[in-house]
């Protein structure tokens, strides 16, 4: 390793350092402010980073390269993809082409740098740069003006239900308030009930997964079983709730703290603790219902044998990422092989197209940000392009490693759960022209579904 007290400095590494501090601080500036303001724009996670400048004088890239990323930047990233992104700008930057004083590369596609070392070179090519930072500039999507646009109204959103929920403090019970502020809530979870026998199941009458039940299956009772409880705790909740405002119950502690939360647009902790789902509670109580009712017909469909034989919505699950894991497990035990010897492949188009594999499983309702997919690989987004668009099905399976077929020229693409990209499910591998770092700086994205 390099030691910096002992560098001689010649006069072609004073220029390659001049050119390294100086035109750069624009782009760091620009990374700090622009770049990382909503995770469509480029970063899956929201963060600020703070650039510094590092001295060289024999230039060896790697070792900069690893001293950005390791000791400037890496301690401020836990996100494996954002590192990825970080990367990729490191290589675009930090590149002999462009700092080596031949010129023949320009900085983020528009600045060409001075071959001299006059500061006042530098300085006229700064100022004529124009005013408004283009996306190409960090290489991303045409369209990312409308992610940006979306990040802004969900923030602007947030704050005028933070500004309306009402300073309840300890506040005794109001029959008044709580009749007009809690009866949408109690009508619209006795219509989501409505012909619905689950809440009236008694602990015997919910099937358990038993001992020799496959994964799959023992997966899908399990996870039916645990949404049937919930759900009757929420009835059970919403239903103390009701007979307080009519005076058939007293008062307690639990019935105020969860009629508290909901006044105030908030999902009660109770609730929360046993499924973290949408932010508001209407759409949580609408989400749990539907996807409670969803599990019935997976298992239904797994226990006849025809579950991976039709396509799957995996936001219709509480945890898709566990069902992955548990057609893991089938397929070890359809392969007779290790559970840690195989590796998850994807084919975009029917399953029939992963022979090799003994448990595919076709996946619908996908959604993509920061590109577009024509069928068979990436294509770029048209600025009038929607952030959020359609995808085809995809199959994944577990295959034996090695035998996932080649692998070149293709993005490793996270699929989160939702838009907000704050739970991860996996990662699916896209087909995509040139090099898949300029398309990780792209943040492309899959979206079970878009809430």
């Amino acid at each position: 390793m390099p030691k910096f007290d002992r560098i001689d400095v010649h006069e072609s590494a004073h220029q390659a350092i001049c050119q390294q501090t100086v035109p750069l601080r624009r782009e760091s500036a620009l990374l700090k402010q622009g770049r990382p303001t909503s995770p469509s724009s480029g970063w899956k996670k929201n963060k600020r980073l703070f650039a510094r400048t590092a001295r060289a004088g024999s230039i060896q890239w790697d070792f900069i390269h690893g001293l950005f990323e390791n000791a400037v930047f890496g301690g401020r990233v836990d996100n494996n993809y954002d590192l990825e992104v970080l990367r990729a700008y490191l290589h675009q930057y930090f590149d002999r082409d462009v700092l080596g004083g031949k010129g023949r590369k320009k900085l983020a596609g528009i600045l060409e740098l001075p071959l001299s070392v006059n500061h006042k070179d530098f300085v006229k090519a700064i100022t004529a740069l124009p005013e408004t930072d283009t996306p190409a500039m960090f290489n991303l999507p045409q369209n990312v003006d409308r992610s940006q646009q979306r990040s802004v109204a969900k923030s602007v959103l947030s704050q005028l239900v933070l500004v309306s929920r009402p300073n309840l403090g300890d506040e005794q019970f109001d029959k008044a308030r709580w009749t007009k502020d809690l009866s949408p809530f109690l009508h619209l979870w006795k219509r989501l009930n409505q012909g619905s026998e689950l809440v009236k199941l008694s602990s015997d009458q919910i099937p358990n997964p038993g001992e020799n039940d496959p994964p799959l299956l023992a997966f899908l009772l399990l996870e039916r079983q645990v949404a049937i409880k919930l759900l009757q705790l929420v009835h059970s909740d919403l239903s103390r709730i009701s007979k307080v405002i009519r005076g058939t119950l007293l008062l307690t502690t639990d019935v105020k703290d969860n009629a508290t939360a909901l006044l105030k647009h908030e999902v009660p902790g109770s609730w929360c603790r046993k499924w973290e789902g949408p932010a508001a509670p209407i759409h949580w109580l609408r989400s749990l219902v539907s996807k409670t009712l969803a599990l019935g017909g997976w298992v239904e469909r797994c226990q006849a044998g025809t579950l991976l034989t039709s396509p799957a919505d995996l936001s219709e699950l509480f945890n898709p990422a566990v069902f992955l894991n548990a057609l893991r497990q089938e397929s070890a035990r359809r392969l007779n092989l290790p559970i840690n010897s195989l590796e998850f492949v994807s084919h975009w188009g029917p399953s029939s197209g992963l022979s090799k594999a003994k448990c595919p499983v076709t996946i619908e309702g996908l959604t993509i940000e920061g590109s577009l997919f024509d069928g068979h690989k990436l294509v770029e987004c048209a600025r009038d392009s929607p952030s959020n668009s359609p995808i085809s099905n995809c199959s994944v399976a577990w295959v034996p490693a090695g035998q996932g077929g080649n692998k070149d020229n293709q993005l490793e693409t996270p699929v989160y759960y939702n838009s907000l990209r704050e739970q991860q499910v996996t990662s699916i591998r896209i087909p995509c022209p040139g090099s898949p770092a300029l398309w990780k700086l792209k943040s492309v994205a899959l979206i079970l579904k878009n809430q």
